[in-house]
């Protein structure tokens, strides 16, 4: 075994000649040869296809291997991201089936997961919901993926762990969270479109850098990665070009185990952008700051008993200024959308374990202010409690029964009750079936309630909240079955079904303005996914969604896009220390709907969008164990559509990669 940071020593008599066998759960082993001459290795595994002890933790809010989960849980690997050549957990999620981007009347865009708007999925960062949402919505587009470990996505209703915003799961972002080591790391990213190159040639791209490090300093551990990222033309909306953004983000962990039971982390995570936007209509500028703090203490009474608790505090602030280029108030410069979020939180969980069976109960309260210009009462708050618990039993080893309950209390709100129960059954050493039942909530936003957006001279409309509001409450159940060899290839499927009673939505009441009102539907469909380990250098891996999304009186929800379908092939040398990826997404026909600025209504096609491909490249080239390098084509094929989307072309990027170990 090693030591706390991963060394260890050997004394090896003169003349002998010793084999060094190297092995880690969810990596292949290594045999080295070592003599007497040997003095320092840097040892770097592989890691093998499928990971079936992998620890995860967001289906059951403890930590689970894998295939141990009743949970249906999707794990997106490091090197799942590292591959796909993505810059933010957006562009990530969007090489996937059943992963989408609708038009919005807010005039941007919306991301859909499963057919499901994105508000009823809760996001987390180390399992910790992310406050400061854009249009409601967290804005996936400004975590960036070179701190992640990975990523887990839990299927069905979560509201029973987590509360407010699980209503059909919840996906939980993972950073590094191995900070014993110690290592420096620096990347340097460029990114341009083809048509940027070939109207001002190579100087106008897109810049990224990173740099990271990690220190074990005896009982006191440090991480800090900073990001910084200077786009320079994006376009996310027919009407609207973004030409220039900066994006800073500077993360931090300390962490100090006092002693064998007790356990301090406290993290920063800061982050700002700043974003102009240049077209015919206006010039805008928009500036949005985010500050989240925690401190976390982790009690290990024994090696059943855990005890942790965590404060948190987040803040958000934005601010929206506009310069008008056309009609009657030409050059009037207006400041918009001033808008700040503070939320406190304090949460405790206790986990007991009795042999094979966990106990894990938890309480949290919080307090959150909202204040926005565009609100015509006072500043906004929210107090909310909450109290959960969830019993976790195996049964013969074959069986694995989870229920869970949880119950809500928010300051204008009645007692809310999110129960679940999950169910797995094993048979034999490859076959798993799951299924779970439960019930999820949303409480309407701020925004929802209060703001009234005025786009009337921009896109030819207004958006009016809705104080008469209900909360939405979900009752979903997935079931799913998984065959699985970890070394050669893993299919899973899962069908769902999701009520949705209440389901706040945007609609047109004419007049060129939209408001919210609460409407019953369904959400269902059927999910495939399988890996394929052709050989030790050549994986498969695909995914098909099929949707149907529908309002209560059958008619289907507008924007739907019933099939999608995903596959990535992954090539990797057996000569060269170097490799190439694949990835293509089909998304089938549908019918859109948008807001059109011309006729100033909400318009559903009649005539049906054709089925189109996005195709993209990626390949790297490790020069040594210190330096790697990424390039690659996004959007391959060059599909462009200039009333739907998407509306770039192709564009390549390069990325330079260091990491350098054993820093001192």
């Amino acid at each position: 075994a090693t030591n706390a940071d991963g060394s260890f020593s050997l004394i090896i008599e003169s003349d002998e000649k010793s084999m060094l066998l190297v092995s880690h759960v969810g990596y292949s082993s290594k045999k080295i040869p070592i003599n007497e001459n040997t003095e320092e290795l840097i040892i770097i595994l592989d890691e093998i296809f499928f990971k079936a002890e992998d620890v995860v933790v967001t289906g059951t809010r403890t930590n689970k291997l894998y295939k141990d989960v009743p949970i249906i849980t999707e794990v997106i690997t490091k090197k799942d991201i590292e591959n796909s050549g993505a810059i933010n957990v957006k562009e990530l999620l969007l090489t996937r089936s059943g992963v989408y981007i609708n038009p919005s009347v807010y005039g941007g865009s919306e991301l859909n997961i499963l057919g499901m708007d994105s508000r009823n999925i809760l996001i987390m960062i180390d399992g910790q919901p992310i406050t400061g949402k854009f249009y409601d919505r967290v804005s996936l587009d400004h975590i960036s993926i070179g701190n992640i470990d990975k990523i887990e996505i839990t299927k069905g209703p979560s509201s029973s762990l987590y509360g407010s915003d699980a209503m059909a799961g919840a996906i939980n972002i993972i950073t590094n969270s191995n900070i014993d080591d110690n290592f420096l790391n620096l990347d340097l990213n460029y990114s341009l479109p083809e048509e940027v190159a070939n109207s001002t040639g190579l100087i106008n791209g897109s810049k990224r850098y990173k740099l990271g490090g990690q220190k074990h300093l005896g009982d006191l551990s440090i991480a800090i990665n900073t990001n910084i990222e200077q786009i320079s033309t994006d376009k996310l909306i027919k009407e609207s070009d973004i030409d220039d953004i900066t994006k800073y983000s500077l993360n931090s962990l300390f962490q100090w185990k006092l002693n064998k039971y007790n356990t301090i982390k406290f993290r920063n995570s800061l982050y700002q952008h700043y974003e102009n936007g240049v077209s015919s209509l206006i010039d805008t500028k928009t500036t949005i700051k985010q500050n989240n703090i925690s401190l976390n203490h982790n009690l290990n009474i024994d090696k059943d008993w855990i005890f942790s608790h965590i404060f948190q505090r987040q803040t958000y602030s934005r601010n929206y200024t506009e310069k008008w280029n056309t009609g009657p108030d030409v050059g009037t410069i207006e400041t918009d959308g001033l808008a700040d979020e503070y939320f406190h939180e304090y949460e405790c969980t206790l986990n007991k374990k009795y042999n094979l069976n966990s106990l894990n109960l938890g309480m949290e309260t919080s307090y959150a202010s909202y204040n926005n210009n565009r609100i015509g009462v006072d500043r906004q708050f929210i107090y909310a409690n909450s109290f959960f618990g969830q019993y976790d039993a195996v049964i013969n080893n074959y069986y694995n029964v989870i229920i869970g309950l949880r119950l809500d209390k928010y300051s204008d709100y009645n007692y809310v009750y999110s129960p679940r129960i999950g169910f797995m059954y094993t048979h034999g050493k490859r076959w798993k079936f799951r299924t779970s039942w439960g019930k999820g909530f949303r409480t309407p936003s701020f925004m929802e309630r209060f703001i009234d957006y005025d786009h009337s001279d921009t896109f030819g409309y207004k958006v009016i909240g809705n104080n008469d509001l209900k909360a939405e409450i979900s009752n979903g159940v997935t079931a799913g079955v998984e065959y699985y060899n970890p070394r050669a290839y893993q299919v899973s499927l899962m069908v769902y079904y999701t009520n949705f009673f209440n389901h706040i939505a945007e609609y047109y009441r004419g007049n060129q303005e939209y408001s919210y009102y609460n409407i019953n539907n369904t959400y269902r469909g059927l999910e495939i996914r399988g890996k394929w380990q052709t050989s030790n250098k050549l994986s498969v891996s695909w995914g098909i969604n099929l949707i149907d999304n529908r309002y209560s009186d059958g008619t289907t929800i507008p924007n739907t896009q019933p099939v999608s379908v995903s596959n990535t092939i992954s090539y990797q040398s057996s000569k060269y220390p170097c490799g190439v990826s694949l990835y293509t997404k089909w998304t089938g026909p549908y019918k859109p709907s948008f807001h059109d600025i011309i006729t100033k209504t909400w318009v559903l096609e009649e005539k049906v969008r054709n089925g189109y491909f996005n195709i993209d490249v990626s390949g790297y080239y490790t020069l040594n164990n210190y330096v790697k390098i990424f390039m690659g084509i996004k959007n391959a094929s060059d599909f462009v559509d200039l009333k739907y989307g998407p509306f770039i072309g192709r564009s390549f990027y390069f990325k330079l990669s260091t990491k350098i170990y054993g820093i001192d």
